[in-house]
């Protein structure tokens, strides 16, 4: 569901380890539904070439999962941060159904992640949305699978590179718009590259850290957010030139009350710290926990469309891992 950029990704990926994952699972892969704005509810359970799907076309999502007799469905459709709809409304369905879900969207997460968890468990099917924050870097399993009571007090990080791209193009000179202007060639920046630069985009993954990793319940207009526009030329290449780069970062800590402060803003950063060193497209995320005085770093070197194409298909691994 969604056959963008990602989604083409994926596809290709999951032809290319095909025969691996066939080799290791004993699953064979039969592609059975392709749905997208531009070619619509697409199902054929006999088979769909993905790439020109000319199967029959379904009225809606309803009519497609069961054309399709779906055992996993791919969602990554365009995000809405304030509702996180329709994906929201789209997954209470697929799971309803009783097929696993896989999804690079963090807008469900955000706004209905103990409602979709607790109905897939309800269904005993799986939800998993590694590829929502940082592509396909791990994040959520890393956490859950991997640091069991770590005492984890705090989330930070880099996770957008527009916000990047854009302070290195005023560090040489250019406007806030030049910068803008880079990213959209690079084709990195969201279709309002204001989401980005303002800090809605490093908001939203900041809820979905929160909510599952921290045990949060916040949504994106509950998070303190300062984003570029405030910033000049001259006061961004000052930083740069004296070490401690400016970068967009956020931020989520439980404080001494116990309540959770989650906050977006430009800072200078330490040259030697986890922060100080991003450049480009890199995105970093930094877990603050009792078992690891200096912080635990998670550093994605310019990932790209096959980057997150590989947390979806690492989902599916661990979908058929739990069954």
């Amino acid at each position: 569901m969604g056959f963008g950029t990602v989604g083409r990704a994926l596809h290709a990926l999951l032809e290319r380890r095909r025969a691996d994952i066939a080799r290791e699972y004993g699953v064979e892969l039969l592609v059975t539904g392709v749905a997208s704005r531009r070619l619509g509810w697409r199902a054929d359970a006999n088979g769909v070439d993905a790439a020109s799907p000319q199967g029959p076309i379904c009225n809606d999502l309803g009519e497609w999962v069961t054309a399709s007799r779906a055992a996993l469905v791919f969602e990554a459709i365009a995000l809405e941060p304030q509702t996180g709809q329709p994906a929201l409304d789209y997954l209470r369905v697929i799971l309803d159904r009783g097929v696993h879900v896989v999804s690079a969207n963090k807008g469900p997460v955000v706004h209905g992640y103990r409602e979709l968890t607790s109905l897939a468990r309800a269904r005993g099917v799986s939800y998993h949305f590694e590829s929502a924050v940082m592509d396909g870097a791990p994040v959520f399993s890393l956490v859950r699978e991997c640091l069991p009571l770590a005492g984890l007090s705090a989330v930070r990080g880099i996770f957008t590179s527009t916000a990047t791209v854009v302070l290195e193009a005023m560090e040489r000179g250019a406007t806030l718009a030049e910068g803008i202007a880079e990213a959209q060639r690079l084709g990195i920046a969201e279709a309002d590259p204001a989401y980005d630069v303002d800090g809605w985009d490093s908001a939203v993954k900041l809820c979905a850290l929160a909510n599952v990793l921290l045990d949060g319940d916040i949504r994106p207009n509950g998070v303190v957010r300062a984003g570029l526009g405030e910033l000049s030329r001259e006061e961004i290449r000052a930083a740069r030139d004296a070490g401690s780069p400016i970068r967009l970062v956020g931020s989520v800590e439980r404080t001494e009350g116990g309540s959770l402060y989650a906050c977006v803003e430009p800072m200078r950063c330490a040259p030697d710290g986890p922060f100080g060193i991003v450049r480009s497209t890199t995105l970093v995320t930094h877990y603050e926990a009792d078992v690891f005085p200096g912080g635990l770093t998670v550093t994605s070197r310019d990932p790209d469309p096959t980057t997150t194409a590989y947390g979806m298909l690492a989902d599916m691994v661990r979908t058929l891992r739990e069954r």
